[in-house]
Order: structure tokens, then C-alpha cells, then sequence
């Protein structure tokens, strides 16, 4: 059927129609169907800003015919409707459960938004716990970086929180979700699908960059939380920064890139040499890594600042 519309205003309607359903961010997540129903949002490997909206990590969701569970809100209030953003060139089903896998910024700060909506909120006690105890400072931080992309962020630790293993049916997809404790932040909690073999590790994980071991890291209980993935033996990995690979990639990565840390400041701290020596430590085989210029010093400084106290 034919329309009469003016050409200015059939323009109009189309630029609104883009609009809705472009992605929101300047710097838009990447899907990836990683599994019948399973899909992966991959963001870019970069500090947080207005343009990414502090989206600068990665996300999963799965579809079902309850709804959607989201792994990981965002950011950024900005952040959390840019993913829903990419949910909706999939599905029109409302998110209904929002795990989160840790307590970095970007891993919770949209819960509030998915909340609003109907969404339950769950991760583990100690996630939960660290949400609550670095939320005020993760928010001047984020607010900062991301300028106006942060306006209407209410920061909202999960509702629901767990203090060991659970397995919930989600549609016919069995979804376990584990926590590992402290890792990169005071407590991860990793979300396992056994019948896919699929992992998302949130930042137990990191791949293809360079990972963090800041000031709310404990590298030793890294490791171990490490082995924990290492048993569940995953086919696929979603690391919480980085593009999906297996899990040999992620030992080299992120284990064995620990192990070096702490074999080579065992070795300093036993010859009596200072902190500084740590920013020595040859990690060149690690160089590769996006942000290596930017961490690996620091990273060495952090674990040796761990180790002098064990």
C-alpha cells in the first residue's frame, strides 16, 4: 500500500526507527551466538568512557521461553539499556534474572535498571558483600570517566545472594552457579552451563588483554579459583575481558601468567630484595596483551605487596 507521507517526515520516521534500535553506545558490544539460546555481548578493551559508557567488558545473556537471564547489567544506567539494546535484536522476552559474576563496576552498576523492571538480582554472598563495600568508591570513579553517560546511575548491589553451589533450570538449560571467592575483586562467582560446557568466568578470566591484579585482588585465591575452573574442564570460555577461546588459552593467559608473577617475587622476596626489583621481572613473553604497557609493573608491585605478608 502506498503512502502519502511528505519526504521530510518519511526521513523522520526513519531516523527514529534507527534510533530505537541502533546500539546506544559509540563503542557497541560485539554478539556472539555462542550456543542454541546462549549468546555472548563482547566489549571493547579500553578504559571506561562516555562513549562506552563503562560497557568496557563482557556480557552474556540466555533466552528461554521464561525470559531472559543476563549475565552482568553494565556500567552505567547508559551502559544497561545498551544491552538491552542488543537482547532486543534478538529477543522481545523481558530480562527476568540478572547474575552477577563479580564486583566491578560494570558487572552490577545497571542492576538497578533491569530491577525497575521486574528483573531479580542474584550473585554470591561475598560478590554481594564486595558490591557494598567498594560501591561508593567505584561510583566517583566511573562517574568521573564516563562524564554524562553516568546521569540516572543508582548503583544496586544484588538482592539475592548465595553462599555455595546452586543449579537452576532456566527453560531447559541448566545453569550452575558457583562461587570461587576472591580473585580480581573480593569475591567472583562464576555461572557454568553444563550441558553446553559453556563458562562465563566473569574476571576470573581475561583474554587477549592484560589482566589486573589491583588493590582488591588476592592472586593466591586467583589461582585457586583458576583451578576450580580447571575441573569443570569447559569447552568454551566467556572471559570477563577478552573474545571466547578454550581453556587452554585461558591457562596461558591468566594462570600461567599468575604463576610467573608469584615464582619470580618468591624468588626476589628470598633474596632479600626491595619492592622495586618486582618492576623487573621480565614479562615480556606476556607483551602481546593489550594494556601491558600499562599494568605489568604494577601487577608485579601488587603481587610482591600479597606475598611479603604470607
Amino acid at each position: 500500500m502506498k503512502t502519502n507521507l511528505p519526504r521530510c517526515l518519511t526521513l523522520a520516521l526513519f531516523a527514529l526507527a534507527t534510533l530505537i534500535t541502533a546500539p546506544l553506545s559509540a563503542n557497541p558490544l560485539k554478539l556472539i551466538n555462542v550456543a542454541d539460546n546462549v549468546y555472548a555481548l563482547i566489549g571493547p578493551m579500553e578504559q571506561r568512557s562516555p562513549t562506552n559508557l563503562a560497557n568496557n567488558a563482557n556480557f552474556g545473556f540466555i533466552v528461554s521461553d521464561q525470559g531472559v537471564l543476563l549475565i552482568d547489567s553494565g556500567g552505567t544506567l547508559a551502559g544497561a539499556k545498551d544491552i538491552e539494546s542488543h537482547i532486543r535484536t534478538i529477543t522481545d522476552k523481558p530480562v527476568t534474572l540478572v547474575i552477577n559474576t563479580g564486583g566491578q563496576d560494570h558487572r552490577w552498576f545497571g542492576n538497578s535498571y533491569f530491577s525497575a523492571r521486574g528483573a531479580d538480582t542474584l550473585t554470591s554472598m561475598q560478590t554481594q558483600t564486595d558490591q557494598a563495600t567498594r560501591g561508593d568508591n567505584q561510583s566517583g570513579s566511573t562517574s568521573r570517566l564516563t562524564g554524562d553517560s553516568w546521569q540516572g546511575t543508582t548503583p544496586q548491589p544484588a538482592q539475592q545472594a548465595i553462599t555455595e553451589k546452586q543449579s537452576i533450570t532456566f527453560g531447559v538449560t541448566e545453569i550452575q552457579i558457583i562461587p570461587v571467592g576472591p580473585a580480581h575483586t573480593g569475591g567472583e562467582t562464576l555461572v557454568w552451563l553444563p550441558q553446553h560446557k559453556i563458562l562465563f568466568s566473569g574476571d576470573t578470566v581475561y583474554l587477549d588483554r592484560m589482566l589486573g591484579v589491583g588493590s582488591q585482588s588476592q592472586h593466591l585465591s586467583w589461582l585457586a579459583a583458576f583451578a576450580t575452573i580447571e575441573a569443570l574442564n569447559p569447552t568454551t570460555i566467556v572471559p570477563g575481558h577478552g573474545m571466547p577461546a578454550d581453556l587452554s588459552k585461558a591457562q596461558k593467559e591468566t594462570r600461567d601468567y599468575l604463576q610467573l608473577l608469584r615464582t619470580e617475587v618468591a624468588q626476589l622476596i628470598e633474596a632479600g630484595a626491595d619492592m622495586e626489583d618486582a618492576t623487573l621481572i621480565d614479562q615480556s613473553a606476556y607483551s602481546y596483551l593489550k594494556v601491558y604497557k600499562s599494568l605489568h609493573k604494577r601487577n608485579a608491585l601488587r603481587v610482591y605487596e600479597e606475598m611479603e605478608w604470607e
